[in-house]
């Protein structure tokens, strides 16, 4: 009587046990909210909304700084978002632990494939787009850490930055402007190796090689901070020494503001086809912020 006494209280603390630790894992919310927060953030870097994907991480500001040159309209690569999807693989994230991974793949068209029918411009790359068959499947493991109670953040955005983005923007897709080889070189004016301090205009100046320095570009320019455009020059011609300057003055947001606000401003360059011509970024410090 005495033994299966002791059996049963035996298995009633084994059972026990397990009911608590099975409910530590029924009732941790660790894995539903990091995949809230990863789905949201892979949504909107197939969006380029940049400014909501830095909110979601756990440096911001470095975020929104290594995504800035990430932010300036490219056709085809845009092409490719729009048509992309992604998955979300189990998540292993802890309460405990403040911390979690989940893998995503994100299923883009098969755009090399488009590629080989050598499109003529951005637009017929496009329909190419919506005919292939196939598809490229990207990996991502996205690394979450718990801030505080039910707040989860991202700890590493670069690995989507490297693996998606600089993967799309690195790809030669044949519709470079032809200016783009007229350049000589380029500079930042009145900058310290690309960073104002309390600057009131930005100007980026392009200068051509000694054979075309006398030849029309018809292109314009805009600036970028973050996801933001900053300002727009409109259709312009100019030649010799292009130069693209930004006064506060000429923008809808800060016009009011003495200086720029601090951050990273990216210049885009395009021609009148909308071919990209070059894109650079410069660093703004405000010591009155």
């Amino acid at each position: 009587m005495k033994k299966a006494a002791k059996a049963l209280l035996s298995m009633v603390i084994i059972t026990s046990m397990a009911i608590g630790s099975t409910s530590c894992s029924l009732f941790d919310k660790a894995g539903k909210l990091c995949k809230e927060v990863g789905d949201e953030f892979v949504q909107a870097a197939l969006e380029k909304e940049i400014d909501d994907m830095a909110d979601l991480c756990v440096d911001d500001d470095a975020t929104l700084s290594a995504l800035s040159k990430y932010a300036r309209e490219n056709e085809c690569v845009d092409a490719i978002l729009e048509r992309a999807t992604f998955t979300a693989g189990k998540p292993d994230c802890s309460t405990k632990d403040g911390k979690g991974q989940i893998e995503y793949t994100i299923t883009l068209p098969d755009y090399e494939a488009a590629l080989d029918e050598e499109p003529d411009d951005e637009d017929e790359f496009a329909d190419l787009l919506d005919e292939v068959k196939g598809t490229i499947e990207i990996k991502v493991t996205l690394k979450f850490k718990m801030k505080k109670e039910d707040k989860w953040l991202i700890k590493n955005p670069e690995a989507l930055i490297e693996d998606l983005y600089e993967e799309l923007y690195n790809v030669n897709y044949g519709f470079t402007s032809i200016y783009s080889s007229w350049i000589d070189h380029t500079n930042f004016y009145n900058s310290n190796s690309g960073t104002y301090t309390n600057a009131y205009y930005l100007d980026y100046d392009v200068s051509p090689i000694d054979e075309y320095y006398s030849e029309d570009w018809s292109y314009s320019f805009r600036v970028y901070r973050g996801g933001d455009l900053v300002y727009d020059s409109g259709n312009r011609t100019d030649r010799g020494l292009i130069e693209n300057y930004c006064y506060l003055s000429d923008t809808d947001f800060y016009s009011n503001y003495d200086y720029f606000p601090a951050g990273s401003y990216t210049f885009v360059l395009i021609d009148s086809t909308g071919a990209e011509i070059i894109s650079e970024t410069c660093t703004v410090v405000n010591t009155y912020d």
